[in-house]
C-alpha cells in the first residue's frame, strides 16, 4: 500500500511548502490512520453486540442514540427530553437526525447505523427512543453511538443532558438502566473525561487514536508541531480542538480534533481535507485490514514483504505481535497508546500483552506495560534479520514466539 504521501491527492498539497517543510509535512501525513466506511460500521457493530451480550438481562433492549449537540440555555445543559428535569418525563422524545442530510457528517452516518442495526434486531433494539417507549419496552442499557471522543465535551455534555432526566436518574438509581458509550476510535485524554461523566459510562472503542504526541518525539516532534503553528496561523489550537492533535480520517471526514494546517481554511490557506471532507482522498484509503496491516508493519518494522503471509494465521499474529512490541518499545504504555501506535485493535492489544506478559516479553504495573529484556532481545533478533532478508514464520518453521504465546 503506498503511503499517502505518495497518492496524487497529497502530491499538490506537499508542493506548497519549501524542501525542508516538505519532509515534516510528509512526516505527518503518513502517520494519519485512514478509517474506511466498512472498518467503521464493522467496529460499531462489533461493540454494540458486545454490548448487547453483557447484558445482564436480555429481555431489556438497548436503547441507542448518536452523539449529537445537546441544547442549552444561557450556559445550562438541558434536560435531554424537554421538560424532563421535573416530574414524570413522556412524550417521544427527540428525533433522529436525518442520515441523508449531508451538513450533519459523522452524526448522520452514525444515525443511518443505528438505524440499520435496529431493524435487523428488531425489538431487542430501540433506535432513538423517547420516555414513553423506554417505559414501556422497560429499556436496560441506554447507548450514546459516536465514530471518535476527541475531547470528549460533546459525549459529556449529552451524558449529562440525560441525567437531567429525573426519569433516567431515578432508573438508574434502582439498577435498571445503565449508560454505555461506543466509538470507533478517541483520544486518551477525551475518553478518560467521558468516563469521569457523573453517570459513570462504561466506554468502549475499537482502537486507539494516534495524536502528535504518540507518533513524534524528540526533534521530530518538534519540527512537527512547529509546521502546525506555522500554517494556517494565528490559532488558538494549532494541533486542533483543545490541542487534540488527533491523527484519524474517516471516509466522511476528519475531526475537528486534527491539527488545523490540515483541514483549516483561515487567511486563505489550502488544507489537505478542506472543510473536514475527505472525499478526494477516498481512493487512497486501504482496501482491506491486510493491507492496512501491512503498511503498518512496512512503517513501524521495515517489513516490506509482509502481504504474502497475512492470509496465514502465525504470519499475522506474529505481524501484530511485533507491533505491540515496537509500540512498548518506545516507553511505558497504556494499552490504548499501544493501538495507538500499532494500529492494532484494543482487543487484540489486550490478547497480545497478556501473552507477552506469560512469556515475560513484557512486564505490566497498573495498567502500563513495558519491555524486559527477552522482549528486546526478541525485537533486535528481528532487526538483524530484517538488516539482510526478512524470514517470516510459517506453520512449518514458527518461531520461537507462537509456540509461548499460543492461545490455549
Amino acid at each position: 500500500m503506498p503511503k499517502l504521501s505518495g497518492s496524487a491527492f497529497a502530491s499538490a498539497w506537499l508542493d506548497k511548502f519549501d524542501e525542508v517543510e516538505r519532509v515534516t509535512a510528509t512526516l505527518l501525513i503518513d502517520e494519519i490512520m485512514l478509517v474506511r466506511r466498512d472498518e467503521l460500521h464493522r467496529g460499531l457493530v462489533g461493540l454494540l453486540d458486545t454490548v448487547a451480550a453483557g447484558r445482564s438481562d436480555h429481555a431489556r433492549p438497548l436503547a441507542l442514540f448518536a452523539e449529537r449537540a445537546v441544547v442549552k440555555t444561557g450556559e445550562e445543559i438541558d434536560p435531554f427530553f424537554p421538560g424532563g428535569d421535573r416530574g414524570r418525563a413522556t412524550g417521544a422524545g427527540v428525533p433522529a437526525i436525518a442520515p441523508d442530510d449531508p451538513q450533519v457528517g459523522s452524526e448522520g452516518t452514525v444515525a443511518n447505523l443505528i438505524t440499520s442495526y435496529s431493524r435487523l434486531h428488531g425489538g431487542s433494539v430501540l433506535s432513538h427512543p423517547g420516555p414513553d417507549a423506554m417505559r414501556k419496552e422497560k429499556v436496560g442499557p441506554i447507548v450514546i453511538v459516536t465514530d471518535f471522543i476527541g475531547s470528549g465535551k460533546r459525549v459529556t455534555e449529552m451524558l449529562e443532558a440525560f441525567a437531567r432526566v429525573a426519569t433516567l436518574q431515578s432508573w438508574r438509581s434502582y439498577d435498571y438502566v445503565s449508560f454505555h458509550v461506543v466509538a470507533y476510535s478517541g483520544t486518551i485524554e477525551g475518553i478518560a473525561t467521558v468516563r469521569a461523566s457523573r453517570l459513570r459510562p462504561r466506554v468502549h472503542v475499537v482502537t486507539g487514536c494516534p495524536t502528535i504526541h504518540d507518533v513524534f518525539d524528540g526533534a521530530e516532534l518538534v519540527q512537527v508541531s512547529d509546521l502546525c503553528r506555522r500554517y494556517p496561523g494565528r490559532q488558538r489550537y494549532p494541533l486542533g480542538f483543545n490541542n487534540g492533535g488527533a491523527l484519524i480520517a474517516f471516509a466522511h471526514g476528519v475531526p475537528n480534533n486534527a491539527p488545523y494546517i490540515l483541514h483549516s481554511t483561515k487567511g486563505g490557506w489550502q488544507p489537505l481535507f478542506r472543510e473536514r471532507s475527505t472525499l478526494g482522498a477516498d481512493y487512497d484509503f486501504p482496501v482491506d485490514a491486510a493491507e492496512q496491516l501491512m503498511e503498518r508493519a512496512a512503517a513501524l518494522l521495515r517489513i516490506k514483504a509482509a502481504r504474502d503471509r497475512l492470509d496465514r494465521p502465525v504470519g499475522e499474529r506474529w505481524i501484530r505481535t511485533m507491533l505491540v512490541l515496537a509500540a512498548i518499545e518506545k516507553g511505558p504504555s497504556s494499552a490504548q497508546a499501544i493501538s495507538a501506535l500499532s494500529r492494532v485493535s484494543l482487543k487484540r492489544v489486550d490478547e497480545i500483552t497478556g501473552y507477552l506478559v506469560i512469556a515475560r516479553w513484557a512486564s505490566q504495573r497498573g495498567r502500563r506495560f513495558s519491555l524486559t529484556d527477552l522482549g528486546r532481545r526478541e525485537l533486535l533478533r528481528l532487526r538483524r534479520r530484517r538488516s539482510r532478508e526478512p524470514v517470516l514464520p510459517t506453520n512449518s518453521k514458527p518461531f520461537y514466539y507462537p509456540t509461548q504465546l499460543r492461545s490455549r
